[in-house]
Formats: C-alpha cells, structure tokens, sequence
C-alpha cells in the first residue's frame, strides 16, 4: 500500500505487492518469522494506517523537551490576566483606604472641640465649638448697657433653653430679668450680670426656661381669685404683664418676683424662694393667701388704683 495512494488500495484476494516497511519495521520481526505474503486487511484486524485517507499514520507530534525557563514563559501568558486582577484589587483598595483616611482628617478638623457643647444644647450660639464668652472678645462680665456679639450670645443662649427674649445684641432691662431668672433657676447668686459662673452654667446647664403662656396665667389666676377674678387679673397684667420670669429690682437693692411680684419681704413672710415665686402655679396661689389677709389688694396698691370694674364684672370683693 503506497503512503499517497488511495483509500482502500488493500483489496481482499488482490494481487497489489505490500508497500516496503522501514528497516526499524524489519529489525522488529522477531528471528524465524515466516514471511507472509499479502494479508487482506479486514476490520477487525488492527492497522497503523488512516483507515479513511489511505495513507500511513504517523505518531502525533512531540513538542521538543525544553528547559524549565522555557515552560515558565509558556506558562506566563495565561497568568498575567490573574495577576492584573490582583492588581486592580489593591488598588482599589487603596484607594478606598486613602479616601478614608482623608474624611477622617477632614471630620476631626472641623468636628466640635467638645467644651463648648453642642449646637442643640447652645441653639448654635457657640460657633464650631468655641465658647465665645470665654474669649478675648468679651469682657469677664458681661452686663446691662452692652450692645455686641457677647450681649448677643447671651441672649442665644437663653432663649436656647427656653427663654422668650428678643435676639438683638442689646443688654437691657428684659436681657437683665432673663439672665437674673437663669441664676435663680440654675442655683446662682441672682445678680443679673454674666461673670464666668454664670457663662459655663449658660453653656453646660439644661435649664429650662419656657414657662406658661399668658392665656394660660389669665385662665388660672381666674379659677383661683373666685371672689374678684376680674381686678386680680388686671393687677396682674399690670404688675407683670402675666409673665412668669418677670423680675424688677428695687432701688434698696430688694426684688419683686414672678406673676404679682411678690416682694423678698413678703415672700419671706410666705415662707417662700425666689425659685418657687418663678413658678406661677406658686406665685398665683401665694398671692391669694395675702388676698385672704384682708380680702383686698392693698399689697398692689398702684396697680389697684387702675382697675375700673365694668358693669359685667362678676367681681364681688375689692
């Protein structure tokens, strides 16, 4: 059978001389071996020819041995997409960690310093944390006739907790009775000015300062002056517009407190404090025990004066 000749070129019984074998073929038959001649070739016998393309089958091709550096660069193309993987991945994470790293930075430069307190607890008075009544901007007491940013944090600071105060810079007479109601409140000496205890209590202290609206102190002082509802009301609202933290200082030093000012010699004589006159619940009540005392007003004189009865008054005592 020749190695180009056509497929099944072996017939059965056919004549066709064997193609010669390769002399690695003849040293391979074993010594004696009758020569045979032409064997037809059937299916079952086993051929080292193509049994479709009628030539002879040679052995798949060896890939040269090489030397390990040479498998190594065979090798390396198929790693180096895994190795850019690897690659991207770090620095992926990298750069997450160095964003990181800087909001950090950024969040502890401008976070708070802490002793100023928060911007809830301060109504946003102290700017990024910083105190500003403890700076060098304001005096060591601020006080009655400041027109500035000290007056004004005061002011922030008050009205923070609960105060009803105008937010304007200008220390006067309502900013003195709200901060003389702070210290009573806060447990300091009631002097109405603002020196470093009353600064750090303004900053640190949660004081509560909203009170009793006046519809609610008008309501109340009816249900309990029953006998003279009406001229208690308006000696009321005279002596304190029914603001419960109304507080006026006297020229001998004295002060009168809360609903129907109650002076500090009679509050003493009720067995009161300047905290309990701040409460109009007490106050209200504590006017009414010196009501009783005469059943008149003589301890508002000047506010009484001022009260005329209308002919619907349900008034029945002076």
């Amino acid at each position: 059978m020749s190695d180009t000749g056509p497929a099944g070129g072996a017939q059965a019984g056919g004549g066709t001389t064997p193609s010669p074998k390769s002399g690695t073929e003849e040293d391979a038959r074993p010594e004696g071996a009758p020569r045979t001649g032409n064997v037809p070739r059937t299916e079952d016998a086993p051929d080292n020819t193509a049994e479709h393309t009628g030539t002879a089958a040679s052995p798949a091709p060896r890939a040269p041995a090489g030397s390990a550096e040479d498998h190594r660069n065979e090798r390396a193309p198929s790693a180096s997409p895994g190795r850019r993987r690897v690659r991207a991945a770090v620095g992926v994470i990298a750069a997450a960690l160095a964003l990181s790293a800087t909001a950090w930075t950024v969040a502890t430069l401008t976070a708070p310093s802490g002793n100023g307190g928060s911007a809830g607890s301060t109504g946003g008075a102290a700017e990024n944390g910083r105190r500003l009544l403890f700076t060098a901007s304001c005096s060591p007491v601020v006080a009655m006739g400041q027109h500035d940013a000290c007056a004004r944090e005061v002011q922030q600071l008050l009205r923070a907790k609960g105060a009803d105060i105008d937010v304007d810079g200008n220390f006067g007479p309502q900013t003195q009775r709200r901060v003389t109601a702070f210290q009573v409140l806060a447990g300091l000496k009631p002097n109405g000015v603002v020196g470093d205890a009353t600064k750090k209590a303004l900053y640190e202290q949660p004081v509560k300062m909203s009170v009793w609206p006046p519809e609610k102190v008008r309501e109340r002082i009816r249900e309990v002056f029953t006998e003279a509802p009406d001229r208690a009301v308006v000696i009321a609202d005279c002596q304190s517009f029914l603001d419960p933290l109304h507080i006026l200082p006297n020229t001998n030093g004295s002060r009168n407190w809360g609903v129907f000012q109650i002076s500090d010699i009679r509050l003493r004589d009720l067995g009161g404090t300047p905290r309990q006159a701040l409460d109009p619940e007490w106050n209200i009540r504590a006017a009414k025990r010196l009501w009783d005392q005469h059943r008149d007003f003589r301890h508002w004189p000047h506010c009484d004066r001022v009260f005329t009865p209308s002919p619907e008054s349900s008034d029945t005592a002076r």
